[in-house]
């Protein structure tokens, strides 16, 4: 008998530990948002860049994720935009793509490791690959 997975919810602060982990230190990414859909939310919930992130999911907004080592190519139907002059893929993931992942059986393994505090930079930022590409495209 296999177990389904089924993750329905994100806390406001496990997607900040999510996010804040992976953004740290990354080489390939940078993440955003839309001010105007920010300044737009009624409570936001926190101070640093990572709670606005947080916020702007949970009140099911799309945040974007700018790839630097795209050169030029996409890597999943995620991506918006790609800047021909320096080859980076924007991409805009919204809650139910944190989900998704979260709902498989890797990625609420990956999830698990990170929200217990076992997980560190390599683990959020595969959970964040897979979030905006399908899979884990670096390294």
């Amino acid at each position: 008998m296999e177990t389904k997975i089924t993750v329905t919810n994100f806390e406001h602060d496990e997607l900040v530990d999510l996010l804040s982990t992976a953004l740290y230190g990354s080489t390939w990414f940078e993440a955003g948002y839309d001010d105007d859909l920010y300044n737009a939310i009624e409570e936001p919930n926190g101070e640093c860049f990572e709670d606005a992130l947080a916020d702007m999911l949970l009140a099911g907004h799309k945040i974007t994720i700018t790839d630097y080592e795209a050169e030029g190519e996409s890597y999943s139907d995620k991506c918006v935009s790609i800047d021909e002059e320096d080859g980076c893929a924007v991409y805009e993931v919204g809650l139910e793509d944190f989900l998704k992942v979260a709902s498989t059986k890797s990625g609420y393994k990956l999830l698990e490791e990170v929200l217990e505090g076992n997980g560190d930079y390599w683990t959020a930022d595969s959970f964040l690959q897979t979030v905006v590409f399908g899979e884990v495209v670096y390294g």
